[in-house]
């Protein structure tokens, strides 16, 4: 408990030292890709993985559990992470962003029987999810090269390195290690069932069917993450690229130019009489 009470804390005078800049919330060093033959090789470890182990238990989830159950497990997943988001909009000075993920968590732990109803989202509170990398990109620290990362997937060099540091200071984990001990079978449970919820709604998704008929699904991906992920930076609310900026000026460009309509003629002077 120690470590969540100094960041909540601390939470104020850090959001307070936030400096994003343009380079920390751009990916074109991320879009470079400069270690893509290796990437390429830990995604074809990552698609062995999905194959033979993930979406087998999946498919077994899915199959054992109703559509109703399943949307139950991801409602209370995602409230188990609202008190993340909470500490994580707090620190990138988002405090409006912040107080809604604690509005989600209190109506849909109450309203929602512990989560399993979003009631929150029906009452005009959707849910906004954020993690270290994104505090980071607040406070001016560079993105770095795309990484492909064994089991966890695509990221960015800042993101890759705080992954682990999303689930060691988990607010909601933190409070759970110390009010219940839980056991490392327990928690590897926790994670595993996580990992299997996640699975299931990119199979809702579509993701699978779109893989399926992508020539390159590498490239797919990166590009798939590096667009959502430069949303999450802006906060759903991204400014045009360079690319998008330049297609519109050549549209505009390509118009033809209004064409003058004719001017009256004038009036014949009046006849004398």
């Amino acid at each position: 408990m120690r470590v969540s009470t100094l960041l909540f804390a601390l939470a104020p005078a850090l959001a307070l030292a936030a400096c994003a800049t343009p380079q920390s919330l751009s990916l074109e060093s991320a879009e470079a890709d400069p270690w893509e033959a290796t990437n390429r090789r830990v995604y074809a470890l990552n698609k062995k993985l999905d194959r033979y182990a993930v979406k087998p238990v999946t498919q077994v989830y899915r199959a054992a559990v109703p559509p109703a159950g399943r949307t139950a497990v991801t409602n209370v997943y995602q409230n188990y992470s609202e008190p993340r988001n909470f500490m994580g909009y707090l620190l990138q000075g988002k405090v409006k962003l912040a107080f809604r993920s604690l509005d989600r968590l209190i109506i849909n732990t109450t309203l929602g029987i512990g989560g399993l109803a979003d009631n929150a989202t029906d009452l005009g509170r959707p849910q906004s999810n954020t993690d270290w990398g994104q505090t980071l990109a607040m406070w001016g620290v560079k993105p770095g090269p795309y990484v492909m990362l064994p089991f966890f997937g695509p990221g960015t060099l800042r993101d890759a390195l705080m992954t682990p540091v999303d689930f060691v200071l988990d607010p909601a984990d933190i409070a759970r290690n110390a009010a219940l001990s839980p056991s490392l079978y327990w928690r590897a449970g926790q994670i595993t069932g996580r990992v299997v919820e996640l699975r299931s709604r990119l199979i809702d998704a579509g993701g699978d069917a779109v893989l399926a008929d992508s020539l390159d699904e590498y490239t797919l991906i990166k590009s798939a993450y590096l667009q959502r992920r430069r949303a999450q930076l802006y906060y759903g609310n991204p400014p045009p690229t360079a690319e998008e900026l330049e297609e519109y000026e050549e549209a505009e460009a390509a118009e033809p130019e209004p064409v003058p309509e004719a001017e009256a003629a004038p009036a014949p002077p009046p006849e004398k009489p």
